[in-house]
């Protein structure tokens, strides 16, 4: 992180249970609480952003869109008609 950042601040409520578990695992992990906190949610919220953004193809569909994109099939009527509105 560039240290001319600036820092946003964010608040959190939690239970005095959930504190003290917060508390000894960043303990453990010999990082304060605010870096502890910061590391795991960053972490999670990468993979769910990833994961939305990503598309899983099996095999078969992979090999069918690469095989589309190396031999388009031509254009039908439709598409040709609504390309040439387009222009207009």
């Amino acid at each position: 992180m560039d240290k001319t950042e600036k820092m946003d601040r964010i608040d959190l409520r939690v239970t005095r249970d959930q504190k003290e578990v917060l508390s000894r695992a960043a303990a453990l992990s010999g990082l304060s609480m605010s870096s502890f906190l910061v590391a795991k949610a960053l972490n999670e919220a990468k993979k769910i952003v990833s994961k939305s953004e990503s598309i899983v193809l099996s095999n078969r569909d992979r090999d069918m869109f690469y095989s589309l994109l190396k031999n388009p099939p031509k254009p039908n009527k439709n598409l040709v008609r609504l390309m040439k509105n387009r222009r207009k």
